[in-house]
């Protein structure tokens, strides 16, 4: 392969990661509700969501509302009531859940685990309340580049921040096996797919033991 080929392979990837940034900064800006990251969130992976599901953490509600459209029944909980959409919101304490042992078949913690420093309590929690699985996913630190914008996005986010909040995939994959989380399907979101912040992210499904 020629260095003139080699750099216009280069140019041509830059030029359509270019497009696809401005798309996304683009509808970013014009429509404020749309996920990039559904498809990992639920298509890939939707015959783990049971007929009951905890949504710990669920923000704005966004993710609930989906679920409930999707025909799940959805218990979302949060430590504050920021949600934007018409759901029946919990406040919690971000460490205790106030429901019964094996009440759900999923509970979701859809990228919240970085805004807190009780993760293990929490998970210890989410192990207790359900039956089947546990859908975890996070921003995840393998580089400096990855922990400069988690920092970022700590600073900026309206949520909560956890001091030393983000893990490795490796970390997060012993802590789960401590927990006596059975790892049983691990996906990884391309950092193309959000560019704005452009980070690792993976999507853990895990099951009680």
């Amino acid at each position: 392969m020629t260095f003139k080929k080699i750099n216009r392979d280069r140019i041509i990837r830059f030029l359509k990661f270019s497009v696809h940034l401005f798309q996304v900064i683009y509808e970013k800006l014009t429509s404020g509700d749309k996920d990039y990251f559904l498809p990992f969130k639920y298509d890939h992976i939707q015959h783990y969501y049971g007929k009951d599901c905890l949504d710990i953490g669920a923000g704005t509600g966004r993710f609930s509302l989906y679920l409930q459209d999707q025909g799940h029944t959805i218990t979302p909980i949060d430590v504050v009531d920021k949600a934007i959409e018409e759901i029946d919101l919990d406040i919690f304490d971000g460490q205790n859940i106030n429901k019964a042992d094996k009440s759900f078949s999923t509970s979701i913690f859809m990228f919240v685990l970085h805004h807190t420093d009780t993760q293990v309590e929490l998970l210890k929690e989410a192990a207790r309340v359900t039956r089947d699985y546990i859908i975890v996913a996070e921003d995840i630190v393998e580089s400096r580049l990855d922990k400069m914008f988690g920092n970022i996005h700590l600073n900026t986010s309206p949520w909560a921040k956890g001091n030393n909040s983000f893990r490795s995939k490796k970390e997060w994959i012993e802590l789960f096996s401590k927990l006596n989380l059975e790892l049983v399907e691990i996906n990884d979101i391309p950092i193309h797919i959000y560019p704005i912040y452009p980070v690792n992210r993976t999507i853990f499904v895990l099951k009680p033991i």
